[in-house]
């Protein structure tokens, strides 16, 4: 059996501070919606340069432009220097004439005789056994075919110098030796003929004279291929003075022997003449 409830009593004196408890596990919650946008900060410092970086491949060719607009005309340029004279086409014209070669000058000296061109003589080298035996007048401006650069072991031709021995200089320049030796294509209008005349430096009657000078040729002991040439008493130098030796131009002297002294005289330099009709 119950017994009836009491009246309710005073409320009691507070009790002690109870002991701390431990640490509870951090909770986590739900993640919150993002935030509205933060305002721009502030320019930053600028940053210094950074390493150079390797170069990239190299890309493909653009398409072709299009034509630029035409420029404006140039300015006239300089007159050039006058060649020199040309020479008729005689096969239409009917004239005749001769040519030949005026050795040791630049240009033909004749009044009546017209310059073709100007050149160097050349031939081939006192020393060589092969090669030409016939000099040449090169002109100054060579037209080149098919070529290629450097010595293929083939046919070559030196510059030709003056020579002298012992002191014999003949022609009216003192000054030659170890010059190089000028030459010209020479047209006489009006003339049939031509040829060289050794041993004299006069024309026979009813010729006229081109010009004269004395016989050269290589030296009696060289090797190399050579042909006599009249070469004028007025001869021009042309070239350096430095000595290329290459093809040589000396005096032919007489030799007797199956030559007959006299008339000849031993070790005699020999004149020449060029001669026209």
């Amino acid at each position: 059996m119950s017994l009836p409830l009491g009246k309710q009593g005073n409320p009691g004196i507070p009790g002690r501070r109870g002991l701390k408890g431990t640490k509870g596990k951090v909770g986590r919650g739900m993640k919150g919606k993002a935030g509205s946008p933060g305002f721009p900060g502030k320019e930053g410092p600028r940053g210094g340069l950074g390493v150079k970086g390797n170069a990239g491949d190299k890309g493909e060719a653009g398409a072709k432009g299009d034509a630029g607009e035409k420029g404006n005309k140039g300015d006239v340029g300089l007159k050039g220097e006058m060649g020199m004279p040309g020479i008729a086409d005689y096969r239409v014209s009917g004239i005749s004439g001769v040519t030949y070669v005026q050795w040791g000058r630049k240009r033909c000296s004749a009044s009546d005789v017209q310059t073709v061109y100007s050149g160097v003589a050349a031939g081939s080298g006192y020393s060589k056994g092969g090669g030409g035996a016939n000099t040449q007048c090169l002109p100054l401006d060579p037209t080149w075919g098919y070529y290629r650069d450097g010595n293929q072991g083939a046919s070559y031709i030196y510059g030709t110098e003056y020579q002298f021995e012992h002191g014999i200089y003949p022609f009216s320049n003192k000054g030659l030796f170890q010059y190089d030796v000028p030459c010209a294509l020479c047209f006489a209008s009006n003339k049939n003929t031509q040829f060289m005349l050794p041993a004299k430096n006069i024309c026979p009657s009813g010729w006229s004279r081109a010009y004269y000078g004395y016989l050269m040729a290589e030296r009696h002991t060289h090797s190399g291929r050579s042909m006599y040439v009249c070469v004028d008493y007025y001869a021009e130098p042309t070239g350096s003075h430095s000595n290329h030796n290459g093809n040589l131009f000396y005096p032919v002297e007489a030799q007797c022997g199956s030559l007959p002294c006299l008339p000849y005289v031993a070790g005699r330099e020999l004149t020449c003449a060029v001669c026209t009709r």
